[in-house]
């Protein structure tokens, strides 16, 4: 039994516009062609020559079209890519003048990038360049620490066992980055996790240790002289009151105390005797003087962090010898993805020496800036009575001095 095409040839004017021969006798044919094209088909035209005996020879050879109508000469339709080949050898047979009109199909939007040997070459590179690079550092969670923690954070493990975007990690460098991290004194607690790319700092701040008072077995003696405010007595004698006056150098707690019946007692001295006083600081400034001024101009130097390693990054100047430099620390991104390496960018500012000159206000300021500074070093728990200051100037010189009246902690 046949399919009626052997022994019948259809003509043209019969075929349904509406998706030709197949689309009536055999949907199911037409169904599976199509599926077929999404891949790879070809829209053709056929004129001249037998054109009906085409139709029939290709059904009957199961060369099946799909969306097959009439046009001037004999008709338009679609088939699969490779049976193309095989219509045109019928084709020229019957003398019928095939043409591509054309081409669909992923195939055809992926032939021009399947020719590119570089994109393959590339693919396979990237494979296994991606899962060497799950060692190196693409990203560090250090969400659980404020901001200024996390940036000493950062720096202690840079400088001390180069952790950073773009290292290579080994258990060892964890190990020394979280003894690193404890021995700076502001963590407790500090473990470092890495993953697949990610560095995890966790960490928990450390807590200040109240101060215990070891006390001294030579007493404590008086820094300056003043006159006793008040005393606090931890630990042998308190040998003087408040009220009392005394001299540089004069003992103020004592190691021994005598009992009852005449034995003495020896203990460490500890305490605090919080005397008022006068301290005195005087100051010569010029009015004008040579100093380093910032040009404007500047010289930007990087330096490329990966896999252990560092690369130079050029630049077309060097910076002076006197400029001022400072560094900072940037991880690149690429459309929002942070990448596996660091960059140390250093500015260089240029300075000159130029002639500076102040006003005596400004020189003023400046002076009782050095008196307070040198107060804080001497005596940090002062607390003023009062003050007195005398300015003159002389010769594009401006001599400060001052005496500050304060009650401090006099033991020593």
């Amino acid at each position: 039994m046949g399919t009626g095409l052997e022994s019948k040839r259809w003509p043209l004017t019969e075929l349904p516009c509406g998706g030709g021969f197949y689309a009536q006798n055999f949907p199911a044919i037409r169904e599976g062609c199509s599926i077929l094209q999404l891949w790879a088909g070809a829209a053709f035209s056929a004129r001249n020559g037998d054109t009906e005996g085409l139709l029939s020879e290709a059904a009957r050879t199961g060369l099946h079209l799909t969306d097959i109508f009439p046009a001037p000469g004999g008709f338009t339709a679609r088939c699969a890519a490779w049976r193309y080949l095989r219509l045109a050898k019928l084709a020229r047979k019957r003398r019928v003048h095939l043409c591509i009109r054309k081409k669909t199909g992923l195939f055809f939007l992926l032939r021009p990038y399947l020719r590119r040997r570089g994109l393959w070459a590339g693919l396979l590179l990237f494979v296994p360049l991606l899962l060497w690079s799950q060692g190196l550092v693409w990203a560090v969670d250090a969400s659980s620490l404020t901001t200024g923690q996390q940036a000493r954070a950062a720096s202690v493990l840079r400088e001390t066992v180069f952790l950073m975007p773009g290292s290579i990690v080994t258990q060892e460098k964890l190990a020394a980055g979280e003894y690193a991290l404890l021995q700076s004194g502001e963590f407790s607690w500090v473990s470092l996790n890495f993953l697949d790319g990610r560095l995890e700092l966790e960490a928990a701040e450390a807590k200040p240790v109240p101060e215990i008072a070891a006390g001294t077995l030579h007493g404590l003696r008086a820094k300056t002289a003043g006159t006793v405010v008040n005393t606090n007595l931890i630990s042998g004698t308190m040998l003087v009151v408040p009220g009392q006056a005394v001299e540089k150098g004069q003992g103020l707690i004592g190691t021994a105390r005598a009992e009852r019946n005449g034995t003495l007692i020896f203990q460490p001295a500890a305490g605090s005797v919080r005397a008022q006083f006068e301290w005195e600081f005087a100051e010569e400034l010029p009015l004008t003087a040579a100093a380093f001024q910032l040009t404007g101009n500047t010289v930007v130097q990087r330096r490329l962090f990966l896999a252990g390693r560092v690369f130079p990054l050029p630049s077309l100047f060097s910076p002076a010898d006197d400029s001022t430099a400072v560094t900072r620390h940037l991880q690149p991104e690429l459309l929002g993805l942070t990448l596996p390496l660091s960059v140390e960018e250093t500015t260089y500012y240029e300075q000159a020496e130029s002639e500076v000159h102040s006003s005596e206000d400004e020189a003023r300021a400046l002076a009782r800036l050095h008196g307070l500074q040198a107060l804080q070093n001497d005596y940090p728990d002062a607390e003023f009575v009062a003050q007195k200051v005398d300015v003159t100037t002389e010769n594009n010189m401006l001599h400060y001095r001052v005496v500050y009246t304060i009650i401090a902690d006099i033991c020593t």
